[in-house]
């Protein structure tokens, strides 16, 4: 962080002066006008004149259109037998530019996928501007000739005519509309603003128009609503959140540079269609989730994708991902950080179990292959790595960095690599690392954080790194972590940053306003590790209470603090002899209790295969068969300098998915593994226990502690606010102390190299 970055100035200079991605071309497309005459219904005819300029020598220039061609001119000559693929340009001087007039018919072409296309039918036409199975993606040519790609943008104009009685709605701002004596409505739009060819739309219905404006930051923005059916006061309050979620964008990410922001709801969906987004029908009047961060998502294109666009398919994440990303953020304007945390931590979960399942293995981010363009690792990793981008700038350094990425790359196309750059030299930090990582290797990193060194006031927080499904290491790490102590018997906490290079760093923290307890990663969700952070505290002894995200439930007879990490990335460590196989996460629980406050834990495990669960792939490749749950175990240490002991066989749920656990675990890290039990080398078969007696303890009285230890250990007592008041080493099982105690409520904590184990104790 804090370098000098006039390496990258020149790369990024094609941003500043809003140049595009330099993609190899023979022929730049300035503008589109497109004639389509849609009165039929299941069919169409158009005509289109493109305004386009050479970029280079050449004989010939390539169109496509997926339908058939009547009649060709270029540069105002007619084309015998013309061939879209090959239209002669002899005689047109580079730099010049010319017109291509055409006469056409789309074929009203759908791809098998069911998507993209010009869809047809008796009571809706509308195009979907971009195909999943197809090659390339954009499917624009599914109903106007032109250069098909993500790259080559222009400027439109649109004139529509409608059948009978029917209406248009299209991309762009309606410049005119008339109704001819056969009561065909002929619309005219215009888009000035430069687009790609998938970003075009058009449709046609018996469209009902709800019109509105949306109040924001830089202006006030038409807003306009086409729907055939629904109640039109449900369908307002669906679209009512727009009123937080715009000026949250603007202040974000730069103004809306769009004019009117339109919504259609069409059969599929959905779409971000320049002014006409194509949002599934069932959304339209929905107040649900999916329905709300949808229209959040699809509108959060006008920066990522519409306003910049990745210079290929092969770095949709730009795209998809800082879309799905713009969702958690329109959820923080409508419900609070509270809520958006919540959000991004189940998609967190779900991408750590899932993405490598359905996208069938880990993949970069950049140059994802063709057939997963569109897939999970695109939109929800995609997601995550923009969340963790701002969680390692800074949330004031990284909008500012894309703000001003949003003004000097507007209606440009980036790479990667022209992002990686542009970000790192608006924001100031080096950011090589950070993409090397996360955007052109595949995998997750996760941090295994603990706590040693521990005074009055202060701490050493150790922080060590393990790459998941990758050979890659992040050089430069950023990690937020949580220091928790006790300020009159209620848990606080306090968050430093620890910053290395390489495998393990540490830093060392003075002058925090309590004792140091313990410390955890990530507690507000910065970075997109491969662990989920939760919390809670239990009043009293109930039914134990499941952190879903964490896959862990907790019970306890007293008033306990719980913080938990699940970590989805092996334990590290050497597990003892018979272990056969460990899952693939372990969990870390800190908090304030010990054996008397009789915790019950009880972590989740999913059979492989099994999906019909709410899990499914939890423990992909952990255990197989149904018979092999008589053969898991769960395992537990205090600390990383101590070895893993089996502690619990215990089971409830079924052989498909169920919970191994018990009552009496300690905090410490804990992982499931499959274990031959017969050859298992067994340190403690059971967990380790600290006994006081008398407890509650008589003033004078002598306090004997007893634990299944043979070697020394040393005490050490703290009051409720986490202050030691007492301590003494080389104490041996049964010996009797004489802390001298005022009348209260205390912690009693015994450590050596193998324990590390805390109780509760009254003083009258």
């Amino acid at each position: 962080m804090g370098k000098s970055f006039l390496w990258v100035l020149v790369i990024s200079l094609l941003c500043q002066t809003g140049l595009r991605a330099q993609v190899a071309d023979s022929v730049d497309v300035l503008d589109y006008d497109i004639c389509l005459d849609l009165s039929q219904v299941t069919s169409c005819r158009g005509e289109a004149t493109l305004s386009m300029k050479l970029l280079r020598p050449c004989q010939t220039i390539g169109l496509s259109l997926i339908g058939t061609v009547d009649s060709v001119e270029v540069a105002g000559t007619a084309v015998s037998n013309p061939d879209l693929g090959a239209l002669p340009v002899a005689g047109i001087a580079v730099g010049q530019v010319f017109m291509v007039h055409m006469w056409y018919s789309p074929s009203g072409y759908v791809e098998g996928y069911g998507f993209g296309g010009l869809h047809l039918s008796n009571g809706l036409a509308y195009n979907l501007g971009v195909g999943f199975d197809t090659d390339p993606h954009p499917i624009g040519r599914a109903w106007f000739p032109c250069r098909d790609n993500f790259h080559d943008k222009a400027t439109y104009t649109l004139r529509v005519k409608t059948k009978a009685g029917w209406t248009a709605e299209c991309g762009g701002i309606r410049q005119s509309v008339s109704t001819d004596s056969t009561g065909c409505e002929n619309s005219v739009w215009r888009i000035d603003q430069q687009i790609p060819t998938y970003l075009a739309s058009i449709s046609q219905a018996n469209w009902n128009r709800i019109q509105d404006t949306i109040t924001s930051v830089y202006g006030d923005y038409p807003l306009t609503i086409g729907y055939r059916s629904g109640s039109r006061g449900a369908i307002i309050r669906a679209f009512e959140e727009l009123d937080s979620v715009v000026p949250m964008f603007e202040r974000c990410f730069g103004p809306y540079r769009w004019g009117r922001i339109g919504y259609i709801a069409t059969p599929k969906g959905s779409m971000e269609h320049t002014n006409n987004i194509a949002l599934v029908a069932d959304f339209v009047s929905s107040m649900t989730e999916p329905a709300q961060t949808t229209i959040a998502h699809e509108l959060g294109h006008a920066w990522f994708g519409n306003l910049i666009t990745c210079a290929d398919e092969g770095d949709m994440w730009i795209n998809e991902g800082g879309a799905s990303f713009t969702s958690e953020v329109a959820m923080e304007a409508v419900k609070g950080r509270e809520a958006s945390d919540e959000y991004y931590q189940r998609y967190l979960e779900k991408v750590l179990r899932t993405n490598h399942i359905t996208d069938g293995s880990y993949l970069a981010l950049h140059g994802i292959p063709h057939r997963h363009t569109y897939g999970s690792t695109a939109y929800e990793k995609g997601w995550m790595v923009w969340h963790s981008l701002r969680g390692f700038l800074g949330e004031e350094r990284f909008y500012n960095a894309l703000r001003t990425l949003m003004e000097r790359c507007a209606f440009g196309t980036l790479d990667a690599y022209q992002l990686r750059d542009s970000l790192s030299l608006y924001s100031g930090v080096d950011l090589t690392d950070f993409f090397n990582f996360h955007v052109f290797s595949p995998g997750f990193v996760d941090y295994h954080v603990e706590m040693t060194d521990v005074s009055d006031e202060g701490a050493t927080v150790r922080v060590r790194q393990q790459a998941v499904a990758t050979s890659q290491t992040l050089n430069n790490n950023r990690v937020p972590v949580a220091i928790y102590g006790y300020v009159n018997e209620r848990l606080d906490s306090v968050k430093r940053w620890v910053d290395f290079e390489g495998m393990e760093g540490s830093a060392t923290y003075a002058g925090l306003p309590f004792r140091p307890a313990f410390c955890m990663i990530d507690c507000d969700y910065e970075i997109s590790d491969a662990a989920i952070v939760a919390g809670l505290r239990l009043a009293g002894y109930g039914d134990p209470v499941p952190l879903h995200m964490a896959h862990v439930k907790v019970g306890s007879k007293t008033m306990i603090d719980v913080r938990v990490e699940h970590h989805m990335a092996p334990a590290m460590g050497d597990l003892p002899g018979g272990v056969i196989r460990r899952a693939g996460r372990y969990w870390m629980l800190r908090g304030n209790w010990g054996v008397a406050d009789s915790v019950e834990l009880w972590f989740r495990h999913v059979r492989t295969g099994y999906v019909n669960g709410g899990y499914p792939y939890l423990d992909q490749g952990f255990y197989f068969t149904a018979a092999s749950v008589d053969s898991l175990g769960l395992f537990y240490r205090p600390n990383s300098s101590s070895p893993w002991v089996l502690v619990s066989r215990n089971h409830t749920g079924d052989a498909n998915e169920g919970w191994m656990g018990g009552r009496g675990l300690l905090p410490g890290e804990y992982t499931l593994a499959v274990v031959d039990f017969e050859h298992l080398a067994i340190s403690h078969p059971t967990p380790v226990e600290i006994q006081l007696f008398p407890n509650p303890l008589s003033q004078g009285q002598s306090l004997t502690v007893e634990v299944d230890s043979p070697e020394p250990f040393t005490v050490s007592i703290f009051d409720a606010g986490g202050r030691q008041v007492w301590q003494k080493e080389g104490c041996r099982s049964g010996e009797k102390i004489n802390p001298r105690l005022a009348k209260g409520t205390y912690f009693v904590r015994i450590e050596n190299n193998f324990i590390s184990l805390q109780s509760k104790l009254i003083q009258l």
